[in-house]
């Protein structure tokens, strides 16, 4: 990318810094990191020659790390890494150039290439432009996620059992408590679960929450915290279900499950492009296989939303003034947390919030919902950043003088497909109405 003429020049100090714009301050520190990620890149490919040449041996080293560690400022630890990574980018030329080019940094180079493990190396080489074009505009938190749940469908493509699959090793408590009192008739609750249980622990608060406020003891401006929340709830459920001979509904303990119309119809993927686009999650816990979904649905109260090509989890015509937990529940599986661009809240830290207002009529409708933190929540309705929701279904968001944010990573990938996949759509769509039939 040609320098532009206009940016100020690279050495500058915080005391010149004070000087710029906001917006050329922006830009220069987003182009500062952009050639740190070109530097990084340059730096790893040419130890990796230096490496492959053996271009130390001549000073009497014992390796390239050797050599490193006694000349330029890493330990021998981070030396060894520079050099490993190296030998492993000459294996994959894509994420070479991507990271060259400055549109990867070190760490989403990091991550691709610990997926990229021995038994799905060769679905690797396959999909590699897919995978570098999909994490080099996702934020590094997300890059992770989708990173870890495109190895889980790379290893099903290939027959490889997942070793997160096999049972917990018998020091690990599936689940543990502590509850001790201390000051002042204060207590202290402690305690560990494993991944089944801790969703489904998840799953009754959140429920539980969503009742309370429903019968209006908790409102939007309680005052309350999230964990506050969590733990009247906790309390709740305990005492409800302590009482000798109570016949009061309570809400059902559940996971929420997401999955693409595929994986929901027990269809094994076609081909390694198929297992790569494949959805199948415990909300707030990661990836599950296809074996796992089926055990779920044997035995767990789940709530799950299935998703289509277009990623359109949900659509409900519904004229109320608030989100349903139908639709709060949906607003988590589709957005994961905060709408707000570069915010990276959970979506248990947010309420929904109507993009057109009640007040100008707006619907309670999905199209018209996001989940907001209180942070940007407040934003919105007080300090004036206008959101809408353009044609495409993304979200604009601009600031009170009417100019937009600058541009962040996205959360999650598109639901847009590679055009491999797109090819396939066809035939998969088939064998799914012949499963149907």
């Amino acid at each position: 990318m040609p320098a532009d003429a206009s940016a100020p020049p690279l050495g500058l100090g915080a005391a010149a810094c004070a000087d710029l714009s906001e917006e050329a301050l922006r830009t220069h520190v987003l182009e500062l990191h952009r050639l740190r990620a070109q530097v990084e890149g340059a730096l790893v490919a040419a130890t990796g020659a230096f490496d492959a040449r053996t271009a130390w041996a001549a000073d009497g080293a014992r390796s390239a790390a050797g050599w490193l560690a006694a000349r330029v400022d890493l330990g021998r630890g981070r030396a060894q890494a520079e050099v490993t990574l190296g030998r492993t980018l000459r294996a994959t030329p894509l994420v070479e150039a991507a990271s060259l080019a400055g549109d990867l940094g070190r760490v989403k180079v990091d991550l691709l290439l610990a997926v990229r493990t021995p038994e799905v190396e060769e679905v690797f080489a396959e999909q590699e432009q897919f995978l570098v074009d999909t994490v080099a505009g996702l934020t590094v938190r997300d890059a992770a996620a989708f990173l870890r749940h495109w190895q889980v469908r790379a290893r099903e493509a290939v027959g490889w059992t997942d070793p997160d699959e096999r049972p917990d090793p018998p020091e690990a408590p599936r689940a543990a408590v502590d509850l001790s009192p201390t000051f002042e008739g204060r207590w202290v609750l402690d305690g560990e679960m494993d991944a089944e249980h801790g969703a489904l622990a998840s799953g009754v608060l959140a429920a539980e929450v969503d009742e309370m406020f429903r019968l209006g003891v908790f409102s939007a401006d309680d005052g309350l915290t999230a964990r506050q929340r969590r733990g009247l709830a906790l309390v709740e459920v305990l005492v409800r279900n302590g009482r000798a001979g109570t016949k009061q509904g309570a809400p059902r303990p559940s996971l929420e499950i997401s999955a693409d119309a595929r994986t929901a119809a027990g269809l094994v993927p076609v081909d390694a492009d198929d297992a790569a686009s494949r959805v199948c999650e415990i909300r707030d816990v990661g990836p599950i296989s296809m074996a796992a979904l089926g055990r779920y649905l044997c035995t767990a109260r789940i709530h799950g939303l299935v998703f289509g090509a277009d990623g359109e989890p949900l659509h409900l015509g519904r004229d109320v003034e608030l989100a349903n937990r139908a639709q709060r529940r949906a607003l988590r599986f589709q957005s994961r947390g905060c709408a707000f661009p570069g915010c990276s809240a959970p979506a248990s830290w947010c309420e929904a919030h109507h993009i057109v207002w009640r007040d100008d009529d707006g619907p309670t409708d999905l199209p018209n919902l996001v989940l907001l933190c209180r942070f940007h929540h407040h934003r919105v309705h007080d300090d004036g950043y206008r959101m809408a929701r353009l044609t495409d279904g993304t979200l604009e968001v601009l600031r009170p003088d009417g100019t937009p944010l600058t541009p962040s990573r996205r959360r999650r990938p598109s639901h847009q497909r590679d055009p491999v996949v797109e090819r396939i759509r066809g035939r998969v769509d088939q064998l799914i109405a012949d499963r149907a039939a």
